[in-house]
């Protein structure tokens, strides 16, 4: 009963009552030019920089330290450049120093922690109002309305919850612990009992009640699916778009709120949700400004997600990314310190896998974990290798190819997965 209380008010406060002006905002800034949105994101970040100056001593303090005596010598977008980088660490030692309110009231959520200590986020309402917005505004457009038909898969259920429906909103909620051959039936049925228009979830989540409903022959017919919070592979969009006969539309963000990318409405990559961000590309970290919060104003915060840009495209308001490989332990590093991306090739080819994940404890050595429903033959297991060592060079990775059982297959404690697990810089904890 607590659950579903906290959902179902989770909802409420969510709904167009609290949202609408901000969604009709946001319906505005879909329909700008370029040129028209860079003006609106220009005056928004003024707004933004010059609250954080006058009301936040500590990051006046680091303006100062990079020079900027006066708030006036801020005038322009393009002077953004001059600002300080914001870094987890400093938001970790400073982070209610740098508040433009007291934080009484405030609402506060936490970043994993997956790489130490978690990281504490300020928001206010309108800081929510404006997310929940975005999300509203992007699902209108793939074709889903809120309130219609949804199963979800994002560990709100623990193991002890196999199912709980949330009746103010129509969704339904699964526990993404309980996905196991001899669960399948019982997922198959509550999922054609909801009817569902749309399904949400980790795209591991996902993937593994395609698996399971596949290997019992089960199939659903949802139109829509909404992925998020861990990158999505090609093999896994492949199988889930089938069972589930259904189209994915992926989206990416940060608990930090300070950048937003959803699929484009064709699929053929990525685009920044209008008004939410200003972005700085860069080859191996990404440096973004939350256009949504000025309470806990991230300006010029850093983050290392790696971001690949489509090649000789300008960037505009339309898709101009190619794809999102994530953080940058999302990969193997060589021997000779060569970074090896996009891992799909490797296994691509055998139908037979069902999953599989790569696994480094140290630079230049890898274990290939994989999961398959029949014994893997060794002439596979040495094509996986030539194929990861082909990229790789020979002698410059170290290849172990092994058949695991699916329990260990390495999961964070929310259920995440990672298409590359690695111990490289950081202890060997996950959370």
């Amino acid at each position: 009963m607590k659950k579903y209380i906290e959902e179902s008010l989770k909802y409420l406060l969510r709904t167009r009552l609290f949202i609408h002006k901000y969604v009709d905002e946001i319906n505005v800034m879909y329909d700008m030019t370029s040129e028209e949105l860079k003006a609106r994101n220009e005056r928004r970040f003024l707004e933004i920089f010059r609250k954080a100056y006058s009301k936040s001593k500590y990051y006046r303090g680091l303006c100062l330290a990079e020079g900027i005596k006066s708030i006036e010598e801020i005038r322009y977008l393009k002077d953004i450049v001059k600002l300080p980088i914001l870094t987890k660490d400093i938001l970790k030692a400073h982070g209610e120093e740098l508040l433009t309110r007291p934080k009484w009231g405030l609402i506060k959520s936490h970043t994993s922690g997956t790489t130490g200590t978690p990281l504490t986020v300020f928001q206010d309402w309108a800081s929510v109002w404006r997310e929940q917005a975005y999300f509203v505004c992007y699902r209108k457009r793939c074709g889903y309305n809120y309130g219609e038909p949804m199963v979800s898969l994002r560990g709100n259920l623990g193991r002890s919850e196999i199912s709980l429906k949330i009746h103010v909103s129509n969704t339904l909620f699964l526990s993404s612990y309980n996905i196991n051959e001899q669960m399948a039936i019982t997922y198959y049925r509550l999922i054609e009992h909801h009817h569902a228009k749309a399904i949400e979830g980790y795209p591991s989540s996902l993937y593994n009640l395609a698996l399971v409903l596949r290997d019992k022959g089960f199939e659903c017919h949802i139109p829509i699916a909404f992925t998020s919070s861990e990158t999505l592979h090609d093999y896994q969009r492949a199988l889930i778009e089938k069972v589930f006969n259904t189209q994915i539309y992926d989206h990416y963000g940060t608990t930090e709120r300070s950048i937003r990318l959803e699929e484009s409405f064709n699929h053929d990559g990525y685009f920044e949700d209008p008004g939410y961000g200003i972005e700085e590309y860069h080859d191996d970290y990404v440096i973004s400004t939350s256009l949504i919060n000025d309470v806990f104003p991230l300006i010029r915060y850093k983050t290392d997600d790696r971001i690949v840009l489509k090649s000789d495209t300008v960037k505009t308001k339309e898709c101009f990314i190619d794809y999102i490989q994530g953080r940058n332990d999302d990969c193997l590093i060589c021997k000779d310190g060569t970074k090896i991306v996009r891992l799909g090739f490797v296994t691509k080819d055998f139908d037979e896998i069902d999953k599989t994940q790569f696994v480094q404890k140290q630079k230049g050595d890898v274990e290939i974990r994989i999961v398959c429903s029949r014994t893997l033959s060794e002439e596979v297991k040495d094509k996986v290798k030539k194929n990861l060592e082909d990229r790789c060079g020979k002698g410059n990775m170290d290849i172990v190819v092994r058949q695991v059982d699916d329990n260990e297959i390495i999961y964070s404690s929310s259920l995440k997965f990672k298409y590359v697990y690695s111990e490289i810089g950081r202890g060997s904890n996950i959370s």
